[in-house]
């Protein structure tokens, strides 16, 4: 269970508003859920949005290195033996 709005606020010394709003996107999000006269509680993890998310990040990242690779001329085996090089360090 997660504090109240009004005293997050106070510990916080920031305006209710703040944390009202705080708390909205935290749900709005899915990382929180409000149950009435009860208060508020972190939600249980979304394992699929959570995938979802570190999947965008790897695109942006593959995005980059294919921009790089070209200012470099490598090809796409390159990236790809540069890939099974690191993958067997782990």
């Amino acid at each position: 269970m997660l504090p109240s709005i009004r005293n997050l606020a106070k510990d916080l010394g920031i305006s209710v508003i703040t944390t009202k709003r705080a708390y909205e996107e935290l749900e709005k999000e899915g990382f929180i859920y409000t149950v009435a006269a009860k208060g508020c509680f972190v939600a249980p993890k979304n394992v699929e949005l959570i995938r979802e998310e570190t999947l965008k990040r790897i695109e942006g990242y593959l995005q980059e290195i294919v921009q790089l690779s070209k200012a470099c001329r490598l090809t796409k085996e390159d990236i790809i033996e540069m890939l099974n090089i690191i993958m067997e360090e782990e």
